[in-house]
């Protein structure tokens, strides 16, 4: 989390005592926090663990305990009034949700980001779940510095005071791959830098080893080759997130989009300073969502960054034909004068040729309200030739995604995307696709429902509203 004083100036808070007076604490077992900052604590001075035995084991002993909090709260709630029934209800969330940060706050990597994904689902997880596994976006225990000069010895073989001007040992924001540092070059300029965990490579294709593991019981579906096009699918996109100059490319397509008149700002990339595992960007001056929601804004100020959130994500995805496919609150920076900061372009997608028609097929057959091509492309997006091969229950479960997904764009006007019922209806629709195991489709699909549930989570908690049939109109014309 950036904290800075009214002059820009970095506050002596340190980050451990940020995270601790921002995360709740248990009122019965740990009401001063001082086994929270234990926990963070030990968090930051371990290695993350990168083989599949290791991770497999972790994840198993966190399921233990969370299964057995819950039975523990069962049995005591069995004897209680509907008032403390609450109370302990409200402790066994908290208690469930302090295990998961931890432990995904250890592990980092793909099992870091589900608890991003959770973060994101308002009124969906318990609120205790959502408070406090959204330190998981920007706030999650850093590593020891120690461990980041190692890794900047080892991509430019000098000390991080060498290299920068100024080096702040305190990362100001923390995530899943990697901790962010504000830096000063020696030619002056203000930057941010991410350095990456160690290991985040091995961590990812142990992640995805086990998973392919435990699904193994479902090989003999008919869907498990398609299933197992997605995991690769997932594979690539988190591998490639690794790779920061990967992501400094994605983020040099992304700024040439956007102009001053746009009040889009995507940072400048330093080439010089930046390597596989060490990405060095423009810093920019602003806050995250919880800090902005904190400032009681005005309802046009949420309108304002609710299309510009819009118009930023559709003018990369008509222009460049890739999905920025993780928009959580942590990559939007809320800048003074209005204006809408876009960082961290490491999970992106970008599309095929075949992949792009489709999506615009879909897109133009559902603006024209065509039920017959709607029905064919969404036939075609689930792999089967035609709407006939197509059981009429799964049509209808993927069509009522799809619609939601292009609701916005039919209505005229304002769209209020604080919309509870709205909101809820989309999740419900993504629930009951999974549920009756509706889920056969490109691996694309998998990455354009995060990014719309996700954007549609941000645009939620904002309460803002904006005219997405005019922003869509408009920014689709530059491909047609």
């Amino acid at each position: 989390m950036q904290t800075y004083d009214s002059n820009g100036n970095h506050s002596e808070t340190t980050d451990m005592e940020m995270l601790l007076d921002a995360l709740p604490k248990e009122n019965s077992t740990d009401p001063t926090g001082q086994r929270l900052a234990r926990l963070i604590t030990r968090i930051s001075n371990k290695k993350v663990p990168v083989t599949s035995f290791s991770r497999a084991w972790i994840l198993s002993s966190l399921h233990a305990k969370v299964t057995f909090g819950y039975f523990a709260y069962w049995l005591r709630s069995r004897f209680v009034d509907a008032d403390e029934k609450e109370r302990l209800r409200n402790e066994a969330h908290l208690d469930a949700a302090l295990r998961l940060l931890g432990t995904m706050g250890y592990m980092r990597g793909a099992v870091m980001k589900v608890g991003q994904m959770l973060a994101t689902l308002p009124e969906i997880v318990p609120e205790q779940f959502a408070e406090v596994l959204s330190a998981l976006h920007f706030e999650a225990p850093p590593m020891h510095f120690a461990m980041v000069r190692e890794v900047i010895i080892d991509e430019f073989g000098r000390e991080p005071e060498e290299v920068f001007a100024f080096f702040d040992r305190r990362a100001f924001a923390a995530a899943s791959l990697g901790q962010v540092h504000r830096a000063r070059l020696k030619s002056g300029e203000e930057v941010a830098v991410k350095v990456q965990y160690p290991g985040m490579a091995r961590s990812i294709k142990a992640d995805l080893r086990n998973l392919r593991v435990l699904l193994q019981p479902m090989r003999l579906m008919q869907d498990w080759g398609n299933m197992l096009d997605k995991l690769a699918d997932i594979e690539q996109v988190l591998l490639m997130e690794t790779d920061y100059q990967q992501e400094a490319l994605f983020g040099k397509e992304a700024r040439a989009l956007y102009t001053d008149e746009d009040r889009v700002v995507v940072p400048r990339v330093y080439d010089e300073y930046s390597t596989k595992r060490v990405l060095t960007t423009e810093y920019l001056h602003g806050c995250h969502l919880d800090q902005f929601l904190a400032t009681s804004p005005s309802q046009e100020e949420r309108d304002n960054f609710t299309a510009l959130v819009t118009k930023a994500i559709y003018r990369i995805y008509y222009r460049l034909h890739w999905f920025p496919a993780d928009p959580h609150p942590g990559n939007f920076i809320f800048m003074e004068n209005g204006r809408l900061g876009l960082i961290d372009f490491g999970c992106s997608r970008r599309m095929t040729d075949d992949e792009w028609r489709l999506m615009c097929n879909i897109e133009q057959a559902v603006l024209k309200q065509d039920e017959q091509q709607s029905r064919r492309f969404i036939a075609k997006a689930c792999l089967f030739n035609n709407p006939e091969e197509i059981e009429p229950a799964r049509l209808e479960s993927v069509r009522r995604g799809v619609d939601w997904q292009m609701e916005p764009c039919l209505k005229e006007g304002l769209f209020d995307f604080g919309d509870r019922e709205f909101f809820r209806r989309g999740v419900d629709c993504i629930v009951d696709m999974t549920r009756k195991r509706y889920t056969r489709g490109s691996p694309l699909y998998l990455w354009t429902n995060r990014l719309s549930l996700g954007g549609r989570a941000l645009c939620y908690r904002l309460k803002g509203r904006c005219d997405m049939r005019k922003i869509q109109q408009q920014e689709s014309v530059w491909h047609q």
